[in-house]
């Protein structure tokens, strides 16, 4: 696997990120031979870190397609029979396999007081290719196949929030933000959107940047910041989809560390 579970060294670092939840994910043709039926032996390949189950609608295939008119960067298709998508969740919540006929994803998120600790990607990484080894193991018991992959995406989500008693200002941590002096809107949703090219200059991959205002349960108000690497990977394997998660993370992280204000570092205790 390309990933050797190293850091890399020029990547921006913080002591106390405003990170609330990390998503990985892969999408692939549907195996041959997988019925909805089977979804509990696909459980049975988790279930021991991930003993509890949900269930939600599945998600639409979805495609990151370029030279589309302004306003339509994707595109999704939904042909045939809707299949459930399942969340295998561990003992505390706090991350959580996805999985639906084309798609397997790992989350990491803060749960309860919002203590529990980030393993940091290497790690989360690492847990997310010996899952997809897993599950490759298995459709190749179904019918002898390798799982043909077509989308990547890697994810964070952050939520800012001030000091207990601050007021807060969008500009104090976002640099694109500048509203005028005398106010602020109440709320705002803002999308920026990047494609992402390889050393020929062909688009691969777009960067999304999505930031808006939202409210806690305290209904403390808070900037939630999102930032998201979506579109295919070089080839169709499993280590060039790592390839293309890994690189998308350290292009998240990058992007953050210039999105944001070298004030907002400070109370992050940025390090690097």
């Amino acid at each position: 696997m390309p990933n050797n579970g190293l850091r890399p060294c020029d990547l921006p670092d913080f002591h106390n990120p405003p990170l609330k939840e990390v998503v990985v994910g892969i999408q692939f043709a549907t195996p041959k031979e997988y019925q909805q039926i089977y979804a509990a032996k696909v459980w049975e390949l988790f279930d021991r870190e991930y003993p509890k189950v949900e269930e939600h609608s599945s998600l639409p295939p979805s495609f990151e397609t370029f030279g589309l008119p302004s306003g339509q960067p994707g595109l999704n298709l939904l042909v045939g029979p809707v299949h459930n998508r399942y969340w295998f969740l561990s003992p505390d919540g706090d991350e959580a396999v996805q999985f639906q006929r084309d798609r397997l994803l790992h989350n990491w998120r803060k749960v309860g007081d919002g203590q529990n600790v980030y393993p940091r990607f290497e790690s989360m990484i690492q847990r997310f290719q010996d899952e997809v080894e897993r599950f490759q193991a298995y459709v190749n018991r179904l019918s002898t196949q390798v799982l043909i992959i077509n989308q990547c995406e890697v994810s964070y989500i952050n939520q800012i929030e001030p000091s207990p008693g601050e007021e807060l200002k969008a500009p104090d941590w976002i640099q694109f933000l500048r509203f005028s002096r005398h106010k602020e809107p109440d709320d705002f949703s803002i999308v920026l959107r990047e494609v992402i090219r390889d050393s020929n200059g062909k688009p691969y991959a777009r960067f999304v940047c999505e930031t808006a205002i939202g409210v806690k349960a305290d209904q403390q108000k808070i900037i939630q910041l999102t930032l998201t690497v979506r579109g295919s990977p070089e080839g169709k394997g499993i280590d060039s989809a790592f390839e293309f998660l890994s690189k998308g993370r350290e292009l998240i992280v990058h992007r953050f560390a210039e999105l944001t204000t070298d004030a907002a570092h400070q109370k992050w205790e940025r390090v690097q």
